[in-house]
């Protein structure tokens, strides 16, 4: 069956629903579709023409989160694209090195806080986020992963307020991966 109908899939999109067209999958119960990645999209191929992903590609261990964008790639139209956000270490890593702060002290997911008034705490926070994070990007390599999966045309991308969070674009890459 083939279908003209556009479809935006927002992948690990938390607690919330979609809007303005963007249908949200993610484990919690108050997405759209309560899914667990690690069983693939539940869409068919060539069925989507945009997935994005905020802050999620950090969470799943390399070997499952390559499986993931092959499968994004499939369910993708062709000419449909895959944008994404991730955490660059980079900017944790400049950061120590600097001698600066990114985020007030106190500030983040408290589960994952250590404070001992060191900068090495804030670059703790971003590496293992209380053992939530399991793998580490920056422009290089979130390039080349994407390419790995299949995707030809990868460019690194700027934020765009329609769809990234400003509050984390200080820590943030940007990439986009078309079909």
């Amino acid at each position: 069956i083939i279908s003209n109908e556009q479809i935006f899939l927002e992948i690990g999109a938390g607690n919330k629903k979609g809007s303005d067209g963007w249908t949200t999958l993610d484990l919690s119960k108050g997405s759209d579709l309560c899914w667990d990645l690690r069983n693939g999209i539940p869409f068919p191929d060539e069925s989507i023409d945009t997935i994005y992903t905020s802050h999620t590609f950090e969470h799943i261990p390399f070997n499952s989160l390559k499986k993931l964008i092959k499968d994004c790639h499939r369910s993708l139209k062709i000419g449909g694209y895959l944008s994404v956000c991730v955490p660059s270490v980079k900017f944790y890593i400049e950061a120590y090195m600097s001698g600066e702060r990114l985020r007030a002290e106190g500030e983040g997911w408290k589960p994952a806080l250590c404070e001992t008034g060191s900068l090495i705490d804030q670059l703790n926070y971003n590496v293992y986020m209380d053992g939530q994070h399991k793998y580490l990007f920056d422009e290089e390599n979130l390039v080349k992963i994407l390419q790995i999966c299949g995707f030809q045309k990868v460019s690194i991308r700027n934020f765009d307020p329609q769809i990234d969070l400003q509050e984390r674009d200080f820590e943030s890459k940007y990439a986009i991966a078309l079909k």
